[in-house]
């Protein structure tokens, strides 16, 4: 279990600061940071670029500095119980050192979320902290452990990300990767090569699945008929649908419902 005893989102520092615990915490401290500062570590300064994590580990030596105005930052103190003792060594997560993050957006809001519920009282709020901080850690493993095209371009992958997870949602919303490539204010070459070293499918496999999906939920679920369903799935013609639908099942979407209706009369009481 992790627990948090102080943490802060969207900090902001008015005037220059200057932060130094030459002994540290008893406990670990984790800073989102989002205006870059100066670190000082082993003898050496170092400057921080924006949308970095620093990890230092208790009773570390903690020294950093801004001196400009509105130094801003998320931040946590934290302990790890039980199974998650080791949690940090199983991420590889390196401390007292800058890790520089792809896409500081997503761990942001988790930052909220963790303050939200630190500052509620309800009966599981511990349960959701600790959910939460998982979430949180993960999360920067995750984006550390990314392709390096990602480290490159990690200023499109929130727009990219979120241009997918609405694809995934809807995919019948008929949006051509010229429109989504103007959303993402780039080329259609460079979406279509971003989407595919992002996310490991080309954008065209990434709506052929998602649109299969929803027409194996509605096959199996309703009576609609195969044309209705096509254009409900976003396909222009049935035809092209149950093209696209046997390629990717081996078979057409009537034997699809036909077998799974077969196996519900099967199990039936």
């Amino acid at each position: 279990m992790i627990t948090v005893s102080m943490c802060g989102y969207d900090s902001m520092h008015k005037a220059p600061m200057d932060i130094r615990h030459s002994k540290g915490f008893d406990n670990y401290l984790l800073l989102l940071i989002k205006s870059g500062c100066f670190l000082e570590s082993q003898d050496r300064i170092t400057e921080i670029s924006p949308d970095t994590a620093l990890l230092f580990a208790p009773h570390s030596y903690i020294h950093y500095f801004y001196g400009k105005p509105h130094f801003n930052d998320d931040w946590f103190h934290f302990e790890l119980h039980d199974e998650d003792e080791n949690l940090l060594q199983r991420l590889s997560l390196p401390m007292n050192q800058p890790l520089p993050l792809p896409h500081m957006g997503a761990l942001t809001e988790y930052s909220r979320l963790v303050v939200a519920e630190k500052l509620s009282d309800h009966p599981y709020k511990q349960e959701v902290t600790d959910s939460l901080m998982h979430a949180l850690l993960y999360s920067i493993a995750n984006q550390l452990n990314a392709p390096s095209s990602l480290n490159r371009e990690g200023r499109y992958y929130g727009t990219l990300n979120e241009i997918r997870t609405r694809l995934i949602n809807s995919p019948f919303q008929m949006c051509s990767a010229a429109e989504l490539a103007a959303e993402a204010g780039i080329s259609v070459s460079h979406f279509l090569h971003l989407y595919k070293e992002f996310f490991g499918v080309t954008y065209k496999q990434d709506m052929i699945a998602a649109r299969i999906r929803l027409a194996c939920y509605y096959l199996r679920t309703s009576d609609m008929s195969i044309d209705a369903l096509a254009l409900f799935c976003g396909y222009e013609s049935g035809t092209h649908f149950m093209r696209q639908f046997k390629q990717a099942t081996g078979m057409t979407p009537s034997q699809y419902r036909n077998l799974h209706q077969c196996e519900e009369n099967l199990f039936a009481p």
